[in-house]
């Protein structure tokens, strides 16, 4: 009109021309959710988004959040797994999945994941997929969520596939996946803080029968369930105690779980359920009829998002007249009533991602930063 730049403009004319100390902390009051369109801005912006400063800043002003983080699992041997994160879709309401660079040493496929503090680990897995001798792997890759970077950390002390991981106390439990499974190799630990590993000696070869498992960090211990021995046993002081039969039953039939301020869910293949450890029973999570029927989907994640659930799920669809896989997420509130019941309050839900690529839902995390 007359020349001027426009305000949007002017506005980051302006910001720009501050130092960097008072531009990290306008970026550290900005959402997460908006950090990757913000990264298209300048070159600059993208570097202070990446540095540790910014979420020193964070953490000094109170601005910590929880982030979203999924990992879809690709058929084509040349990059099995692919990374994304949650984001707001630019001068949108919507959320979509923004891809994460891969590492330069591509992770194993069917690698398990773990994620502690900052940090996304991709352990074990299956390497040399394109021949048919395909070996189960050692290796262990980590991703700083602050600035998407990866690195490795020490190996395991055998390879594994397969395998079950769970968190405790900043430490990652990894059980089964490895050939001549016994109590001296059933289980190991890594220590993150002095990223060292060891083997978690057992008392019983009871444990060890069959070759899957599935593990959480429950109730301040782990759990483990053996598929081999159809029952699950649980940590207590240095030795494995069978848990509840009820608790078993009901895990053993779920397709993904998750722990949410210490109440243990779980997706059966048709509602979302709640463990009540007191009457030893499974109860419905009640007022998610409100969402699309996720019996007629296929993978289904659960994960603690900051205290609430996120809930994410794939469908096929037809978009432009052609077949695509559409990836579900929804936001859902956790509300305790009388009469021991909970109630699930959901916030949003949006398809935040469409694609024809032959992936699937391979895991969903969240990490707090």
């Amino acid at each position: 009109m007359n020349g001027e730049e426009p305000p949007l403009e002017r506005r980051l004319t302006t910001v720009l021309m501050l130092p960097d100390d008072l531009v990290l902390n306008c970026l550290a009051r900005v959402s997460r959710l908006y950090y990757p369109t913000l990264s298209m801005v300048c070159k600059r912006f993208r570097s202070l988004l990446g540095s540790m400063e910014l979420y020193q800043t964070r953490t000094l002003l109170g601005r910590t959040e929880s982030c979203l983080y999924v990992c879809l699992s690709l058929s084509t041997d040349s990059n099995p797994l692919r990374w994304f994160t949650l984001c707001q879709r630019p001068h949108s309401s919507t959320k979509s999945l923004v891809p994460i660079s891969p590492p330069n040493n591509l992770c194993a496929s069917l690698a398990d994941v773990a994620v502690v503090g900052p940090n996304i680990y991709a352990i074990g897995g299956l390497i040399n997929r394109k021949d048919n001798n395909a070996n189960a792997s050692s290796s262990v890759m980590v991703m700083d969520c602050r600035s998407h970077k990866w690195r490795e950390a020490p190996s395991m002390g055998v390879a594994r596939v397969f395998q079950s991981t769970c968190v405790l106390d900043e430490n990652i439990y990894v059980i089964g996946g490895c050939e001549n499974l016994n109590s001296t190799n059933w289980m190991e630990v890594f220590d993150t803080n002095s990223q060292t590993w060891k083997f978690l000696q057992i008392h019983s070869e009871e444990i060890c029968v069959g070759s899957e498992y599935k593990s959480v960090s429950y109730e301040g211990t782990v759990y483990v369930r053996s598929e081999g021995k159809d029952a699950t046993y649980k940590l207590n002081k240095g030795r494995w105690r069978a848990a509840d039969l009820a608790m078993n039953n009901g895990w053993g039939r779920s397709s993904s779980h998750c722990v949410i301020e210490n109440v243990f869910y779980r997706y059966n293949g048709m509602t979302v359920d709640w463990y009540d450890s007191k009457d030893r029973l499974w109860r419905t999570l009640k007022g998610l009829e409100i969402l699309p029927r996720l019996s007629r989907c296929g993978h289904v994640k659960l994960t603690d998002y900051g205290g609430k659930m996120a809930i994410l799920w794939e469908e096929f669809g037809f978009v432009n007249n052609h077949k695509e896989r559409i990836i579900w997420c929804a936001e859902i509130a956790i509300e305790k009533r009388q009469n021991k019941e909970i109630w699930a309050m959901l916030e949003w839900f949006d398809a935040v991602s469409t694609n024809n690529e032959p992936y699937s839902l391979a895991h969903a995390l969240v990490t707090t930063i």
